[in-house]
């Protein structure tokens, strides 16, 4: 049975879109999908996935709603792919006495909705991954839908089904406007591997590793969280590495050169952008229109 990770996807970045990333390899070691070029297509970041990865995909990004958008986009995806109805909403449980948010779910030719907690999203995306994984039309509307980019059925390099998808990441220009870094949230990560820390330890940066906090398990370093204040060992709201420009309204890190993986490989995609403030878009309203269409369909919790 496929199992939904948060580690299932590695995002390769535009060449030229942050200068530290260029032709340099994740440290991770996580898949990696990088881009191809077709020649009906030039001039356009294209990803190909294979069906399952492209339907993990879809589902990492709905399993864990917080967002009144995110439960209504849940509510379409699900319905579509099972044939169903459903709707976001709440419903009281006794034990314990609160309120949950989820969605109310009928089945094709069923008369009795049921209540899918937003905890159980994952356990149903579970159960219905094989049954769609032979409609990668379907697959493919579902990842428009859910990350905002064009996607289409079609082969591979080596003739396999997939889902192509038109990363739009051509379109980043980072301006330095510092909002990933001003404002550490969804934007950032606040771990880093083993990979990173020994690399800064063969560095000598021992300014960075101050702000490092390392895990131990069973006795073997593990990972580390950052960024960890050293005065009061509380995570920071702001980067510590982020300097403002002289008169200009622009920012630099100091750490350019040697920063973590996830933040020269931000953003991961267009909607990873939108969604966490990032400015490198421009005037991109797909964010806006997303949120516009789904009030259009559904009524807000």
């Amino acid at each position: 049975m496929p199992q939904l990770s948060s580690h299932v996807f590695q995002y390769d970045h535009v060449k030229g879109a942050h200068p530290a990333t260029d032709g340099e390899p994740t440290t991770y070691g996580f898949p990696r999908y990088g881009y191809l070029m077709r020649p009906d297509m030039e001039n356009k970041n294209l990803k190909f996935l294979s069906p399952e990865n492209a339907i993990n995909e879809v589902f990492l990004g709905l399993i864990n709603p917080e967002k009144w958008y995110e439960f209504a986009l849940f509510a379409k995806v699900y319905s579509f792919l099972t044939k169903g109805s459903a709707r976001p909403g709440k419903k009281h449980f006794k034990e314990p006495n609160r309120d949950e948010k989820g969605v109310w779910f009928k089945a094709k030719g069923e008369k009795k909705e049921k209540f899918i907690r937003a905890f159980d999203f994952k356990d149903v995306a579970i159960d219905l991954i094989p049954e769609v994984l032979a409609k990668t039309d379907e697959i493919a509307k579902a990842y428009k839908w859910t990350m905002w980019v064009k996607a289409s059925p079609g082969k591979g390099t080596d003739g396999e089904n997939g889902i192509w998808l038109e990363t739009e990441m051509e379109k980043f220009h980072c301006i330095q406007c510092g909002n990933c870094c001003r404002n550490l949230g969804d934007a950032f990560s606040t771990s880093v591997d083993m990979a990173e820390i020994n690399r800064w330890r063969s560095e000598e940066r021992w300014d960075i590793l101050n702000w490092v906090h390392i895990f131990d398990f069973n006795g073997k370093e593990a990972f580390g969280d950052i960024w960890i204040s050293p005065n009061t060992g509380d995570e920071v709201t702001r980067c510590p590495w982020l300097c403002k420009l002289p008169q200009q309204n622009k920012y630099k890190c100091r750490i350019h050169n040697t920063k973590p993986a996830h933040c020269r490989n931000y953003p991961k995609s267009k909607k990873h952008a939108l969604t966490t403030g990032c400015k490198g878009f421009g005037n991109d309203s797909t964010f806006v229109t997303a949120k516009r269409d789904l009030k259009k369909i559904y009524d807000i919790l």
